[in-house]
Protein backbone atom coordinates (compact mmCIF):
# COMPACT_ATOMS: atom_id res chain seq x y z
CA UNK A 1 0.00 0.00 0.00
CA UNK A 2 1.46 3.15 -0.83
CA UNK A 3 0.11 6.86 -1.85
CA UNK A 4 -0.49 7.43 -5.24
CA UNK A 5 1.89 10.91 -6.13
CA UNK A 6 -0.72 12.77 -7.59
CA UNK A 7 -2.41 13.06 -4.09
CA UNK A 8 -3.51 17.05 -2.98
CA UNK A 9 -2.76 17.56 0.29
CA UNK A 10 -2.57 21.33 0.16
CA UNK A 11 -3.74 22.81 2.61
CA UNK A 12 -3.94 26.48 1.51
CA UNK A 13 -6.15 25.09 -1.03
CA UNK A 14 -7.94 22.92 0.86
CA UNK A 15 -7.78 23.89 4.71
CA UNK A 16 -10.70 25.96 4.54
CA UNK A 17 -13.62 23.73 3.31
CA UNK A 18 -11.50 20.03 4.51
CA UNK A 19 -9.49 18.90 7.44
CA UNK A 20 -6.70 16.59 6.65
CA UNK A 21 -6.67 13.43 8.90
CA UNK A 22 -4.23 10.63 9.10
CA UNK A 23 -4.86 7.04 9.80
CA UNK A 24 -1.80 5.15 11.27
CA UNK A 25 -3.13 1.88 11.34
CA UNK A 26 -2.37 0.58 8.18
CA UNK A 27 1.30 -0.48 6.32
CA UNK A 28 1.25 3.47 5.59
CA UNK A 29 -0.17 6.46 6.88
CA UNK A 30 -3.59 6.72 5.19
CA UNK A 31 -3.71 11.06 4.98
CA UNK A 32 -7.38 12.05 3.64
CA UNK A 33 -9.56 15.01 3.60
CA UNK A 34 -12.58 15.50 5.83
CA UNK A 35 -15.09 17.97 4.83
CA UNK A 36 -16.37 20.38 7.11
CA UNK A 37 -19.54 20.85 5.46
CA UNK A 38 -20.99 18.24 2.64
CA UNK A 39 -23.11 19.86 0.21
CA UNK A 40 -26.74 17.21 0.53
CA UNK A 41 -27.51 14.42 2.36
CA UNK A 42 -25.44 11.22 1.67
CA UNK A 43 -22.52 13.28 -0.10
CA UNK A 44 -19.06 12.13 0.52
CA UNK A 45 -17.65 13.01 4.19
CA UNK A 46 -14.18 11.48 3.63
CA UNK A 47 -12.74 12.20 0.28
CA UNK A 48 -9.07 12.68 -1.68
CA UNK A 49 -8.29 15.06 -3.89
CA UNK A 50 -6.23 14.27 -7.63
CA UNK A 51 -3.56 16.88 -8.58
CA UNK A 52 -3.78 15.24 -11.45
CA UNK A 53 -6.38 16.49 -13.00
CA UNK A 54 -9.35 13.27 -11.40
CA UNK A 55 -10.57 16.41 -9.15
CA UNK A 56 -12.21 14.81 -5.89
CA UNK A 57 -11.91 11.20 -5.58
CA UNK A 58 -15.28 10.17 -2.89
CA UNK A 59 -13.14 7.91 -0.64
CA UNK A 60 -10.09 7.62 0.76
CA UNK A 61 -8.60 4.28 -0.24
CA UNK A 62 -9.14 4.12 -3.64
CA UNK A 63 -5.25 6.15 -4.19
CA UNK A 64 -3.62 3.81 -2.00
CA UNK A 65 -4.24 0.31 -3.48
CA UNK A 66 -2.68 -0.22 -7.37
CA UNK A 67 -4.93 -0.90 -9.65
CA UNK A 68 -8.33 0.55 -8.30
CA UNK A 69 -7.92 4.22 -10.40
CA UNK A 70 -6.04 3.64 -14.18
CA UNK A 71 -3.96 7.21 -13.18
CA UNK A 72 -2.61 5.47 -10.03
CA UNK A 73 1.19 5.78 -9.52
CA UNK A 74 2.68 4.90 -6.72
CA UNK A 75 4.67 7.58 -4.93
CA UNK A 76 8.16 6.25 -4.47
CA UNK A 77 9.41 9.13 -2.07
CA UNK A 78 7.14 6.88 0.38
CA UNK A 79 8.51 4.20 2.41
CA UNK A 80 5.70 1.67 3.85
Amino acid sequence: MKPCKHLDHNEATYGETCELKTLDNFSCPVKYWKRKLVPYEGAPENVQFCGKGRGRINGIFQCYNEGEMSCYEPDEQVTP
